[in-house]
């Protein structure tokens, strides 16, 4: 078998930063469309990556005749949704729901529009990741993780190239953390020293595969013409040398170490046993900007709320579970789960947004939850008190 470098052509798109959502849909969300497009039509080798069902969403209400088009370079594989996730969120500020509710949303809304699903957690630029990550993903029934953030300044280092990370339960997720920035034009990759390097160490491990990013970072839009004009050309010249090219989505390397791998390979990947947090960058973005970190825990107890009394008011017949609602109350909870919204990054104007969404949640979700105990009040026999009747919930026993 051949020596394999996946080369994965993604456009990181930070939903608001430096700039606000607005500027994300008017333009950003646009010129991905558009430019990889044009990359798709050019060159046939050409295989693009993008994450985030919340992006997709924006697309199909912003852009429908572009979202009709994009459908079909989904279907034939040229286009790949990945990541997972509703949104390419923070994963240390939410609680273990709301990551379980990011990805079950993603993947459905991919499932349900385009009859595919991603089988990875694809987080290329948030500030660390805590040690349950792992084992949700598991949970999740996902298989891959893939970041270039490490090299940024982990607290630990980079502890491999391709590897296996366990979380806390002691279940665990392939992992791919040293891809280089996913900001790059790709101008070498045989004769890459950086990839010489990581064959070598991977071959230590029965392993004669290495991974890299190339493309654009932050504002979306696609890889530079050069960069995929090179990869173009180097997998014109697979037939004549022992390392081969590919032109990979971001999840492929976890489907090929699955159904490829012989169990003995497998066995000898390198493990990881803890968190992998950042020693600088996520630092000061878990205190700043306090209230929007208050209003997200406070949307996340009130969902869970409005869904423990929404469904017992369900099941013993008093009103409607209100599905809509609540999910739609969890997707503005998860859109500023982002990693540059929640650690408070942003510029300012962008926050007006955020914080109306959360107060939107807070208030809608409160309304389900004193619906439904009010309906379930009516079950209650109070005939018998002297005095007005009180009822008193306990959500935690609900």
């Amino acid at each position: 078998m051949k020596k394999r470098i996946y080369t994965v052509a993604s456009a990181h798109l930070d939903t608001i930063w430096s700039w606000d959502f607005e500027t994300t849909t008017k333009k950003y969300i646009y010129n991905t469309l558009v430019e990889n497009f044009a990359m798709l039509k050019k060159y046939p080798n050409y295989v693009f990556s993008f994450e985030g069902s919340y992006r997709y969403e924006l697309m199909e209400e912003y852009y429908p005749e572009l979202f009709e088009e994009l459908k079909g370079y989904i279907k034939d594989g040229r286009w790949n949704v990945t990541g997972s996730a509703f949104e390419n969120g923070d994963v240390n500020t939410p609680s273990p729901e709301a990551l379980f509710r990011n990805i079950l949303i993603g993947n459905s809304y991919f499932d349900e529009k385009f009859g595919k699903r991603s089988c990875d957690i694809f987080l290329p630029d948030c500030f660390g990741f805590g040690w349950a990550l792992p084992s949700i993903a598991h949970h999740a029934h996902l298989t891959g993780f893939t970041t270039q953030k490490l090299a940024w300044g982990s607290a630990y280092g980079v502890p491999f190239d391709i590897g296996k990370w366990y979380g806390v339960d002691g279940n665990f997720v392939y992992a791919t953390v040293n891809p280089n920035s996913y900001y790059y034009i790709l101008t070498k990759l045989r004769d890459w020293d950086f990839l010489q390097d990581k064959l070598k160490k991977n071959e230590e491990y029965g392993l004669d595969w290495t991974y890299v990013f190339h493309g654009i970072g932050d504002r979306g839009g696609s890889p530079f013409e050069k960069s995929v004009k090179y990869v173009e050309d180097e997998i014109a010249k697979n037939g004549e040398s022992d390392i081969e090219v590919i032109a990979s989505s971001a999840d492929r390397i976890y489907r090929d170490i699955e159904t490829e791998l012989p169990d003995e390979v497998k066995d000898k990947l390198p493990e990881w046993k803890t968190e992998l947090v950042m020693q600088n960058h996520g630092v000061v973005g878990y205190t700043s900007r306090a209230i929007g970190k208050r209003w997200n825990a406070k949307c996340q107890e009130l969902a869970d709320m409005a869904e423990r009394f929404g469904v017992m008011s369900s099941y013993l017949g008093t009103m409607d579970y209100n599905e809509e609602v609540i999910e739609k109350c969890w997707k503005r909870a998860i859109a500023h789960q982002f990693h540059d919204d929640i650690p408070g990054t942003s510029v300012q104007r962008a926050y007006r947004r955020s914080w109306n969404d959360y107060a939107m949640s807070i208030n809608q979700l409160e309304g389900e939850i004193e619906a439904s105990l009010t309906s379930l009040s009516g079950l209650m026999e109070s005939g018998f008190c002297a005095g007005v009747p009180v009822m008193v919930t306990n959500p935690v026993e609900a």
